[in-house]
């Protein structure tokens, strides 16, 4: 056990040593980031959760909560968050690890902004929730580097002792002062789950349109191209429901991110066009692609079916 311990304290340090080398720059650009953060004469916490690459294959990263902090004013709720956060500081998240609800963790394996509002339903077994109790809250990761070698540099998180509607706003101002910084973001989204023939994952903004997500489906599943099909998801109830428009994907992401759903999970059904109906239909003219027409109108006149399409 203490040859166990030793090998932990070594770890800590050489973590704590890897951070202050390689992030002295970014911890003073954090520093800047929480000094100037406007409060709006609300009360709140701002920490950050430092990242550096582990060694394990589980390709993940170790999380360090910092030194880096900021309260706006006292309050014993946000102390009491901040030592059960200082208690477990150092974490390890891997691709697969599970965090549950804990958001910071999240963050980290998305790669992707989250938060806690008014609407989230407290799950009392996932020990984040406990620690977090009635809180409100939104994390971000931050990169550095330029174009696709982005590297992540931790997790700021930002925590109001009461949740509020919407954390958009904080979101963009926090966005804006990395960008100062000469640090970035993700956006505030949602992971996606699609099975077809196989499942694939991806990310989409809670701002995403349908067009957003169908882009998204036929670049991974390149045979749906040529296909008449249609998307399907499961709420937070597990009920299945169609998805058809701007206003179905909005509905969707907004009830998924209020419940704290860690994904969504979607399904594509291909559509089955009567020969009879239409006996020389081919797919390849993408007549009715449901996707590609921004109208689609059918109805009967005198007996013969009419289909008139508008691009």
């Amino acid at each position: 056990m203490e040859a166990i311990n030793s090998r932990n304290q070594v770890n800590v340090r050489r973590i704590r040593i890897i951070i202050f080398i390689r992030q002295a720059p970014i911890v003073e650009s954090i520093n800047r980031i929480f000094r100037n953060f406007n409060f709006r004469n609300g009360s709140g916490l701002l920490q950050f959760w430092a990242c550096t690459p582990s060694n394990s294959e589980d390709m993940g990263c170790n999380l360090m909560l910092t030194d880096q902090t900021f309260m706006s004013t006292p309050d014993e709720g946000l102390e009491v968050y901040r030592r059960r956060c200082l208690e477990n500081r150092y974490r390890f998240v891997g691709l697969e690890t599970s965090v549950g609800n804990w958001l910071a963790g999240r963050s980290a394996q998305t790669k992707i902004a989250d938060h806690w509002t008014i609407h989230h339903v407290l799950n009392h077994e996932d020990q984040h929730s406990i620690d977090i109790g009635g809180k409100g809250q939104l994390v971000l990761p931050v990169f550095f580097g330029q174009d696709a070698g982005n590297i992540l540099a931790g997790i700021i998180e930002f925590v109001t002792p009461v949740p509020k509607e919407s954390y958009v706003a904080d979101f963009e101002h926090i966005h804006d002062l990395l960008k100062n910084e000469g640090l970035k973001s993700e956006y505030l989204g949602k992971t996606i789950k699609v099975e077809y023939n196989h499942m694939i994952k991806f990310t989409l903004p809670l701002s995403a349109t349908f067009t957003d997500l169908h882009s998204k489906v036929t670049e991974r599943f390149t045979d749906l191209e040529h296909q008449v099909f249609r998307v399907e998801y499961n709420d937070t109830e597990g009920n299945r429901l169609p998805l058809s428009s701007d206003e179905d994907l909005r509905v969707c992401m907004a009830e998924s991110s209020s419940k704290g759903g860690k994904f969504i999970r979607m399904y594509v059904l291909l559509n089955q066009i009567s020969t009879d109906i239409f006996p020389n239909f081919k797919p390849e003219l993408k007549m009715l692609d449901l996707f590609g027409l921004r109208e689609c109108m059918a109805s009967f006149i005198c007996g013969v079916f009419v289909i008139t399409v508008q691009r």
